[in-house]
């Protein structure tokens, strides 16, 4: 049976040199070590997230919140003259936690950004 396939001037053969590709293991080994390495500098990196307070205040700092950059709120001060209007305060309250919330995305994405370089990572 022929090969109809067959593609003109290839005889089938590899055109690789007998001793392997072992360049391209050794650059693969070396690209895994970079990939370990960042790696384990991102997990330090979130670990540290932890110890960055991020403070976040509204309405003229009627509300401040404190917490760190793993979303952990640790401190939210009220000042009095907002406590009376309940209203208020719910609006000033939602739009503390969501400064706030911003703030902490923005400064993990810039720590996050200075290991990978900008590259978009699952994390």
């Amino acid at each position: 049976m022929s090969n109809k396939f067959k593609i003109a001037g290839r005889s089938g053969k590899s055109h690789h040199s007998k001793g392997g590709d072992m360049g391209g293991t050794k650059n693969m080994s070396k690209l895994l070590k970079q990939a370990q390495g960042m790696q384990k500098k991102i997990a330090e990196t979130q670990e540290n997230l932890k110890n960055i307070e991020i403070t976040a205040s509204v309405g003229g700092e009627a509300i401040t919140i404190k917490g760190n950059c793993d979303y952990e709120v640790r401190e939210i001060e009220i000042k009095e003259d907002v406590v009376e209007d309940t209203d208020m305060l719910k609006d000033l309250l939602i739009t503390a936690f969501n400064e706030y919330a911003r703030k902490v995305k923005e400064r993990a994405d810039s720590e996050m950004n200075a290991i990978t370089g900008g590259m978009n990572m699952p994390f």
